[in-house]
């Protein structure tokens, strides 16, 4: 009952000036809030990492099956067809990953005959083509995209510091013809 009642009473200046009630709650506070934006931070750069990982992985495995297909269309197109209809088995963690496939010939220094799910080599794997592939090499060209959603940093996403698209071209020679 003292303590309750002293709790009440009129302190003085003096005790008022050593009183640290508090101190410790507001030095939490300040100092908790930076590490959990620092522990924030090393989770969305992990999964940063992991993702881009991931990413890597699938698009050259699934430029690996497609280039056992040697370049022939009748092969091709049925394996891109199955393997889009299986993307969430091949990426599980990757729920909305898109997969862009074709397979093409270079010819005189360009792309030449591109079919699949691209119209189109986006420049930096068209650089990658030239610089891999011999004249009438056939080649397939895989990219995989991935749009990510952060799920501690919602306010630093807004100031922009988070990454959140992700992608993985890969380039693979499918077939060389034979030397004449």
């Amino acid at each position: 009952m003292k303590r309750f009642v002293r709790m009440f009473r009129r302190t003085k200046q003096r005790d008022l000036i050593s009183d640290q009630n508090g101190v410790a709650a507001v030095e939490f506070a300040l100092i908790g809030m930076g590490m959990f934006t620092m522990l924030s931070g090393a989770v969305d750069i992990t999964q940063a990492i992991t993702i881009q990982r991931d990413l890597n992985r699938v698009a050259a495995e699934v430029a690996q099956v497609l280039a056992a297909c040697k370049g022939a269309p009748g092969c091709a197109i049925p394996v891109m067809e199955a393997i889009n209809a299986r993307r969430a088995n091949i990426a599980p963690n990757l729920g909305t990953i898109q997969l862009g496939m074709a397979y093409f010939t270079k010819d005189n220094n360009r792309v030449e005959e591109i079919g699949g799910f691209m119209t189109y080599l986006p420049s930096d794997m068209n650089a990658d083509a030239m610089a891999r592939l011999e004249n009438k090499d056939k080649g397939v060209a895989v990219l995989a995209t991935y749009t990510h959603q952060p799920i501690i940093l919602g306010l630093a996403n807004d100031w922009g510091f988070t990454t959140k698209n992700f992608r993985a071209p890969r380039v693979v020679l499918s077939y060389r013809p034979p030397a004449p």
